[in-house]
């Protein structure tokens, strides 16, 4: 069977997060940046952030791929929140997010965004 017609699961529009007793619902579009810490990934949401149990690569895979782009082995970004791009150093790069947050960006990454954000 062709992989490609496969239809691709619909991208996750909220993502749960458990805190003791409490679930919390965070709505995708409202994610700023996710960030891997070992185990867990940090999500960062209208300057709040949550801790869940799971790997980044398998949270970017169910994330819109059209909305929130890997730009480094720790950091899947909102695209739409970036609000510049700035050189860090030699062949280092930042995006600059609208709250201000600094988000670094791999080589690999800087293609990506490149390619996104014209």
């Amino acid at each position: 069977a062709n992989a490609e017609a496969q239809p691709r699961a619909k991208p996750l529009e909220r993502i749960l997060t458990r805190a003791g007793a409490k679930v919390e619902e965070i709505a995708a579009d409202k994610i700023d940046f996710i960030e891997a810490q070992d185990d867990y990934v940090s999500i960062s949401a209208e300057g709040k952030s949550w801790l869940k149990t799971q790997r980044l690569s398998e949270l970017e895979s169910q994330l819109d791929p059209q909305v929130f782009l890997r730009i480094h082995r720790s950091y899947i970004v909102n695209v739409e929140r970036i609000s510049r791009i700035e050189q860090a150093g030699k062949d280092s790069h930042m995006a600059i997010l609208k709250d201000g947050a600094r988000i670094p960006i791999s080589r690999t990454g800087y293609q990506k965004v490149r390619n996104l954000i014209q």
